[in-house]
């Protein structure tokens, strides 16, 4: 039986994108996820569906640039 759900760690394995790529993905909206209790899963489908997401912003020229926050100086 194929998986229903994906763990942040095995989306990471599955991308090759990291941890904090994924929260970044996440907060912008762009990868759907769930919670179970304190723990965040998403779909095969929406992680199907944030790879085909990519790869189109990259084949029309503005590919997605997940950075790191700017921390302001104090």
């Amino acid at each position: 039986m194929q998986k229903l759900k994906l763990s942040i760690d095995e989306i990471c394995a599955v991308t090759g994108e990291s941890r904090a790529s994924l929260y970044k993905a996440i907060n912008c909206g762009d990868l759907r996820t769930f919670l179970v209790g304190k723990r965040r899963f998403a779909k095969p489908a929406d992680v199907q569906g944030w790879v085909d997401f990519l790869q189109a912003q990259s084949d029309k020229g503005t590919p997605i640039t997940y950075q790191a926050r700017i921390k302001a100086s104090v």
